[in-house]
């Protein structure tokens, strides 16, 4: 070892502490592994600070001096990363739970960590901005909302949401003040059928599942009898549409109670319309005729001396001014009549009678034609509705052919198969009497065709129409649950068909005039001289004794005088005096199995009495007699 220049003695020796050799190589040694240790536990706090001019001392001395630094700014580094990355994630803990005030340092000296703190910042404001988006998007959806609920509830018109299962989802204030029922009441517990008349269930619950296969085989829009919460019963139109995309309806409500009794003011006015025409006609040609005969009857008057032959002469002027009268009256009647329950006619009679009737009035210029088979159909429909039908479509094919041409009426009875349901939804499968209209006229175009059936649609001149014959006729035949089509093409005329549905069919079979006849003894009682005579006329032909009384009293007294011969009474309801129920109560305290039959010139219902239309068949008449007598009705 070289012997190094201290004057004390070099390492060993020196005793001065600030000579470079006054310390050991041991303890030089001793102090580097003790600042090695703590720096290896993480305390880079202490530093040798001494020099020596030793190379390979120093150096080692220098080296930990370096490793202590390097250590100490590792160790602050992570000290700043780990700071820095628990500052982000707090930034990223406040901005989860809701907190968009806070924002990441970009700030540290660390770049990954002020990258991330950049990238933290920037996501947040996309985010911020993607929030943005949505609350404005959300108070879009509730503006609408609120628009739509307002425009759905301020509409006029009941509306209501309904599921698969016929739960209603829905329902605006319209739809309350229809039913009685509260929306709270309404939405999500009760279903639709609950708030229809039990008759429209079987059509309505299957034009839901119709439409929730393809809303084509489902009539978008028909009418419907809605029950409220007080029982009552409303007419209504219905208007039902598909959700897209889902399984959900809608349906708009019109009460339309009201608009049917408009209806039957139209249908009236339309009658009066068609009377009105008819009885010009009628008039004209009856006064024409009236006019020779009061006029040739007065002049004969005023020839003959004779007392006797000038009476005759006398009773013919009256007569004659009676028909004036009457023919006035047809002029200006107008007085609307309640209608009768409707009641079977036979249509073949009826068509013919009909046709005889507007033979002069569509003119000579226009060939009729009536097309009815051999066997007679019946149908319970309303004459005047009927009347109301088939004159509109008449005086609609007159006007068609201003320069003639020819005028079908046709009848008959078809079968529609499912085929043509299938094609046809709204028309069921089933029997059906089909009417048919048909003319040679100018015929229509395709447009014109679809809007034929609109109220105040009309193609005549102005002042000609009202446009509401045949809307009229579509409701008449609606209310019978039929149908009415229209085949046209411009110049080759037109044919409407009209598909009445058959219910109930009972098959009439005709009456062996024997099964009729009877020796039994009639009490007719009846005010109408002629009614009662023509009445007692067939019941002679048929083999009866026949008693007739003119009123109630005269009947009591026969009765009174004949009760044990008498088998049956026939009694007129409506008569001065002792009216036909009082009448037949007399009877019955006379003798209390006694038979009686209540005649009426219109349908009647009464309870526990058998009753007989004046109008119908005398066939009919004797067969209601004639089971009465036998006790089978």
């Amino acid at each position: 070892m070289e012997k190094h220049p201290c004057q004390y003695g070099g390492f060993l020796n020196c005793q001065n502490f600030f000579c470079e050799y006054g310390h050991s190589l041991s303890e030089i040694l001793h102090l580097c592994s003790n600042v090695l240790e703590n720096i290896s536990k993480g305390d880079t706090s202490q530093k040798i600070e001494i020099k020596v001019q030793r190379y390979a001392v120093q150096r080692l001395i220098d080296s930990i001096n370096k490793l202590s630094q390097e250590i100490e700014d590792l160790i602050n580094l992570n000290h700043e990363l780990a700071i820095g990355i628990c500052e982000h994630f707090d930034v990223l803990r406040r901005l989860h739970e809701g907190d968009f005030t806070a924002t990441a340092s970009e700030d540290s000296k660390i770049e990954i960590v002020r990258m991330l703190g950049q990238l933290i910042n920037k996501q947040k404001e996309t985010f911020m901005k993607f929030i943005s988006d949505i609350k404005k998007q959300d108070e879009e959806i509730l503006h609408l909302y609120e628009q739509q609920r307002t425009i759905i509830s301020s509409i006029g018109v009941a509306i209501i949401v309904v599921e698969e299962d016929m739960t209603i989802e829905f329902t605006n204030e319209e739809f309350e003040s229809l039913t009685g029922y509260t929306t709270q009441e309404i939405e999500g517990k009760m279903k639709w059928t609950e708030f229809f008349a039990e008759e429209m269930f079987e059509k309505m619950i299957e034009y839901h599942k119709l439409r929730r296969i393809s809303p084509s085989l489902a009539p978008r829009q028909y009418e419907s009898k809605l029950k409220d919460r007080n029982g009552k019963i409303k007419d209504v139109l219905i208007n039902v549409a598909m959700i897209p995309y889902t399984k959900k309806s809608v349906a708009s409500i019109i009460d339309i109670s009201e608009r049917k009794r408009i209806q039957e003011q139209l249908i009236h006015s339309q009658k009066m319309e068609s009377l009105g025409f008819l009885s010009g006609r009628v008039a004209h040609e009856f006064n024409n005729i009236l006019t020779g005969i009061i006029g040739f009857a007065g002049l004969l008057h005023t020839k003959i001396e004779e007392p006797t032959l000038k009476n005759f002469v006398e009773k013919i002027i009256d007569a004659g001014e009676r028909a004036r009268d009457l023919a006035k009256k047809l002029l200006t009647f107008s007085r609307k009549e309640e209608l009768g329950e409707i009641h079977e006619i036979s249509l073949n009679k009826y068509l013919k009678e009909f046709s005889d009737f507007v033979r002069p009035i569509i003119g000579r210029d226009i060939k009729l034609n009536l097309h009815v088979p051999e066997e007679e159909i019946f149908y319970k429909i309303d004459k005047t509705h009927l009347e109301v039908i088939l004159m509109n479509l008449v005086t609609n094919a007159r006007d068609a052919m201003p320069e003639g041409g020819e005028l079908s009426i046709g009848l008959k009875e078809i079968f529609i198969d499912v085929e043509y349901s299938y094609t046809h939804p709204l028309v069921k499968p089933g029997d059906y009497v089909l009417i048919c209209v048909s003319d040679t006229g100018t015929g229509m175009d395709e447009g014109t065709k679809q809007k034929i059936f609109e109220p105040f649609f009309t193609t005549k001149p102005k002042g000609k129409g009202t446009g509401l014959g045949l809307s009229t006729v579509f409701g008449l035949v609606r209310q019978y649950d039929g149908h009415i089509h229209v085949y046209s093409e411009p110049g080759k005329g037109t044919t409407f068909k009209i598909y009445l549905p058959v219910k109930d069919r009972k098959p009439k079979h005709s009456i062996k005039p024997e099964l009729l006849k009877g020796k039994e003894t009639i009490l007719v009682v009846d005010d109408d001289e002629q009614t009662r005579g023509f009445v007692s006329s067939f019941l002679k032909e048929y083999g009866y004794a026949v008693y007739e009384a003119k009123n109630g009293q005269e009947a009591l007294e026969l009765y009174e005088k004949y009760k044990d011969e008498i088998d049956l009474c026939l009694i007129d309801l409506v008569m001065p005096g002792i009216p036909g129920i009082e009448v037949m109560r007399h009877i019955k305290k006379i003798k209390p199995e006694a038979k009686v039959i209540i005649m009426s010139g219109h349908p009647v219902q009464l309870k526990d009495v058998v009753s007989v239309e004046k109008t119908v068949s005398p066939e009919e008449i004797l067969l209601k007699i004639r089971n009465t007598i036998d006790e089978r009705e």
